[in-house]
């Protein structure tokens, strides 16, 4: 089988039609071949598991109707490459505009805070970061967005069992409720990243304002 081919990106969506992930051709197809995701057509967003979009494009496959690049190669079938699938499997919100609050969770308190520690403003890795109470649990602080903030270790040590004015310490900014914008917008970076400079045709309706910052190369 042709590496190369195999090696090229897939757009993954969610179950709500969001770009959540860009993942490899071998990688689609291991997924919906144990049934974890589904093939979208391109042109008519009907979706397929693995052995129906084989049968869908046997024939034309077959009958040359494909080009040799769209294609590769098992032992018994020909696979049309994949370009976009759905991961049935995933119930995440990914990149979606969805107007619901995001739950209060540790992996949100780190998007909301992007890594960062909230005193001294060093952005660390996700283990030399801690969850702090502003005003300490002890004083009846609150385990919720607007008490809680990411802090490196050695801050967190600094701080102990104080309010900020009682370390002599001051916040970059203050807690809040975040929208669910506030909580994609690193998540649609890091999709952005993976996607690289370009972009097939056929993702643009599904990329929305991010199809206007790639460049678009022919399928």
């Amino acid at each position: 089988m042709n590496s190369q081919v195999l090696n090229s990106k897939v757009l993954v969506l969610n179950s709500q039609w969001m770009p959540i992930d860009v993942c490899t051709v071998f990688d689609a197809v291991c997924k919906a071949f144990v049934g974890k995701a589904r093939f979208v057509d391109p042109v008519t967003y009907v979706t397929y598991d693995f052995e129906s979009w084989i049968f869908e494009w046997t024939d034309a496959i077959e009958m040359a109707h494909i080009s040799e690049r769209d294609f590769f190669r098992c032992v018994e079938y020909g696979v049309k490459v994949p370009e976009i699938m759905i991961a049935t499997k995933y119930g995440g919100q990914g990149t979606s505009s969805t107007v619901h609050r995001p739950k209060f969770s540790r992996r949100n308190v780190f998007l909301r805070d992007k890594n960062t520690c909230q005193y001294c403003s060093r952005k660390c890795k996700t283990e030399d970061m801690n969850l702090d109470h502003v005003i300490p649990k002890s004083r009846g602080g609150a385990m919720s967005w607007k008490n809680i903030v990411l802090s490196c270790i050695p801050c967190n040590d600094k701080k102990r069992d104080r309010t900020p004015r009682e370390a002599n310490m001051h916040l970059i900014r203050e807690p809040f409720t975040p929208t669910a914008k506030d909580i994609q917008r690193p998540a649609l970076a890091r999709l952005k990243r993976k996607i690289g400079g370009t972009a097939p045709k056929t993702w643009e309706n599904f990329l929305g304002k991010m199809y206007w910052e790639v460049e678009l190369k022919d399928s």
